[in-house]
């Protein structure tokens, strides 16, 4: 196993912010200290952010401002990502003053092997996603697996617009990536989904979600260990996840051999 150190950890994160481009990140922009990233779909806080923020303490107060006024430009609430990687490290408190509130707390976890066994039911299988049509089936059981029905869903009701971002990235050229959807399918039925992007070292697993009908069956973990697997196959040495903190799914993925490893915060302006 590699040897998950500081600089590893936030190279992770230089990883999802490269290949969520063209998905759930429209586009990016560098700025000195920081790295601006959003949605021209989704609007809220999750994919439209400000991180990767290195700045001297004399320059901090003026970052925050062209942060403000940049997502203005956007038509997006302003917001900024902190990490333990953030310099300098009281800028949270500074944000405040801003008037910056903390809305959600990411825990990025890391997988680790584990002896732990599932239950996996019959007559179920995992399908790769090929065909457009099939993408947008995809697209429905997401749509419904994070429809906010019941309170182990920690992000509530997810917009249309991450389905129809998922949609419009299907089959789009990808560059030093790939990208694998699963579908679950249980009694000729699809109930579950799964995403995998892969580069190099990393292996990163997206989008795990069951409907609500079919839960507590074991389809969830079928379904990410499938996916981490598939990347350890394709060499990948440092496999992730990231899930709201303190929540049903932060247990869910311990189980399941995943390890806290650090923390994300999202700051936003109201």
């Amino acid at each position: 196993m590699v040897v998950l150190t500081n600089k590893i950890l936030e190279e992770t994160e230089n990883y999802h912010c490269k290949i969520q481009l063209g998905c759930y990140f429209s586009s990016s922009k560098k700025i000195q200290g920081a790295l601006l990233l959003w949605n021209d779909k989704i609007k809220d806080s999750y994919w439209n952010y400000a991180t990767k923020i290195n700045v001297d303490e004399k320059s901090s107060q003026g970052l925050i401002k062209k942060i403000i006024a940049f997502y203005k430009t956007k038509n997006r609430q302003p917001a900024i990502y902190f990490t333990p990687f953030t310099k300098p490290k009281n800028l949270p408190k500074l944000a405040e003053k801003f008037g910056f509130k903390l809305e959600f707390k990411d825990v990025w976890m890391f997988y680790e092997k584990t002896e732990s066994k599932i239950a996996i039911p019959q007559n179920f299988a995992i399908k790769r996603i090929k065909t457009k049509e099939e993408m947008k089936t995809f697209v429905d059981v997401f749509s419904q697996a994070y429809s906010g029905t019941t309170p182990e869903e920690p992000y509530g009701v997810l917009p249309k617009e991450y389905g129809e971002c998922l949609l419009s990235s299907f089959r789009k050229p990808q560059k030093d990536k790939k990208v694998i959807h699963y579908l679950g399918i249980l009694d000729n039925k699809p109930v579950g989904v799964a995403t995998l992007i892969y580069s190099g070292r990393f292996g990163c697993i997206y989008n795990v979600g069951t409907v609500p009908s079919q839960r507590k069956k074991g389809i969830g973990s079928a379904l990410t260990l499938n996916a981490v697997a598939d990347s350890i196959r394709n060499k990948a040495e440092i496999i992730f996840l990231q899930t709201e903190q303190e929540t049903f799914n932060e247990k869910y993925y311990k189980w399941l051999g995943f390890s806290p490893k650090f923390i994300g915060e999202g700051f936003v302006l109201r």
